[in-house]
């Protein structure tokens, strides 16, 4: 590189900064303070649900039947599938209701905890 090409790189590279450094650059300035009431936040997105519950409490399926409508598998299997098979089960209860039920039958422990995984499931709806 000659000695006129290496001046006028430095006489482009000195101007910029001083664009740079005076505001007319696209980068910001760190001797300037930032001035966040600048911002605007983008506007929501129509696509995304609202957060909570997505249905009322006239459109849920009670616990009981809600329960029966499952896949059978997993921990839940035993659950359901007794609970097909129970006549006397509470279709239209509540999860304490279904407590109550498998007390009543003599359940063991694995059926109450797939009972309580299955409540926390059914609230999240």
């Amino acid at each position: 590189m000659d000695a006129e090409a290496k001046r006028a790189a430095i006489e482009n590279v000195c101007r910029e900064i001083g664009r740079i450094a005076s505001g007319g650059g696209t980068f910001q300035d760190i001797t300037k303070a930032t001035d966040y009431r600048a911002f605007t936040p983008a506007p929501k997105d129509a696509r995304l649900k609202i957060e909570g519950r997505t249905k009322t409490g006239d459109e849920l399926l009670s616990f009981g039947r809600w329960l029966l409508v499952q896949p059978a598998t997993g921990l839940r299997a035993a659950l359901i599938t007794a609970a097909k098979a129970d006549r006397q089960f509470p279709l239209d209860g509540t999860a304490d209701d279904v407590r109550a039920r498998l007390s009543a039958c003599g359940a063991e422990g694995d059926m109450f905890e797939a009972l309580d995984d299955a409540e926390l499931d059914w609230c999240a709806l």
